[in-house]
């Protein structure tokens, strides 16, 4: 696919700015750009949404032990478990680097940068980015999410989650799937938290920095992590064990972590699928971050970067705004 886009003198490309919010904020309201937001293709729900719940449902049904079986701690379903997520990371992660990356399926059409991952560079393990990436996201992330999911599964078996009691069929469905479309907004929630965490000097020092090793972003980057940071990332899946009825919610909110991480440091801003179907990262947002590292910690789903002054939509303007926030919290520390 050869590149039509417009580039500046560094190869730099950028998407339409500002960086909007969805239009569930605009006031006043504006209930037919929400319902095409929330119902068109693309939106809220179609297609990466659903098609990772319709990820989480099939791994259930056909890649997940009876439930039953899970009441005891056994190493056979929890190393089922294990081997299953490494071939849905490998899969998903490998898949998109293959296309992007290796094959160069869309060339650098709709990419960020066409600066290479690094090789050579003492900041990652074998002197290689790819390498590195894919290494602390098979060996570290991969046990982490089996942790949860293990977790997860015990602790439905045992009865010790799904505490609501909810006998009505129509209104077990109701939240089953108020909870599925909620999935990713509980995400972007708890994403910008646990990334302010992360952000704080001791826990950015000796955890995250490892994380921003990665300025130029691939697929494989999602992911590589501190240890300490997959189980602050993946503790999303605790917002379900408080509140999911069935497995499936933790799953789908288990599993919408792990390929989020893949989409949202793509490099590009959008996937294409042949020359007509785009596939909306929307990673230029999180892309902001890696290259500035004091904006944008969350997503624009929930708008708490634009409540607490860290919201970058990319303009110049933002850019200014951002290095005066900085120099004001230095001015603050002094």
């Amino acid at each position: 696919m050869t590149d039509t886009t417009a580039r500046n003198q560094r190869g730099e490309w950028r998407p339409e700015m500002p960086i909007g919010l969805p239009p569930i904020f605009a006031w006043p309201p504006q209930p037919g750009a929400v319902g095409k937001w929330f119902f068109g293709f693309p939106g809220y729900l179609l297609p990466l949404n659903a098609f990772w719940f319709a990820v989480a449902v099939l791994t259930w049904a056909f890649l997940t032990p009876e439930l039953s079986t899970m009441a005891s701690v056994e190493p056979g379903w929890i190393a089922w478990l294990l081997v299953r997520n490494a071939g849905l990371v490998l899969a998903v992660f490998g898949g998109l680097h293959l296309y992007l990356y290796i094959r160069r399926g869309q060339g650098d059409h709709l990419k960020f940068s066409t600066e290479p991952l690094a090789t050579n560079s003492r900041r990652f393990l074998f002197k290689n980015q790819v390498r590195d990436n894919m290494f602390r996201s098979m060996v570290y992330a991969v046990p982490v999410v089996t942790g949860f999911e293990a977790v997860t599964y015990w602790g439905f078996a045992n009865g010790y989650l799904g505490w609501f009691d909810i006998s009505d069929p129509a209104l077990f469905w109701a939240w089953f799937i108020a909870l599925a479309i909620l999935c990713p907004v509980i995400h972007s929630a708890h994403f910008y938290l646990g990334h302010r965490l992360l952000h704080t000097a001791w826990l950015y020092k000796k955890v995250h920095a490892l994380h921003h090793r990665n300025v130029e972003v691939g697929p494989w980057s999602g992911l590589a992590m501190h240890p300490l940071e997959h189980v602050i990332y993946f503790s999303t899946t605790m917002v379900q064990w408080a509140l999911a009825l069935h497995p499936v919610n933790a799953l789908y909110q288990l599993q919408f972590a792990v390929f989020n991480a893949a989409m949202s440091h793509t490099g590009f801003q959008k996937v294409m699928v042949g020359e007509t179907l785009p596939i909306d990262s929307n990673s230029y947002f999180h892309y902001l971050h890696h290259q500035f590292f004091e904006c944008n910690y969350g997503g624009t789903i929930v708008p708490l970067d634009k409540i607490f002054g860290t919201h970058h939509d990319g303009t110049k303007e933002a850019q200014i705004a951002m290095r005066e926030r900085l120099a004001a919290m230095r001015r603050a520390r002094a």
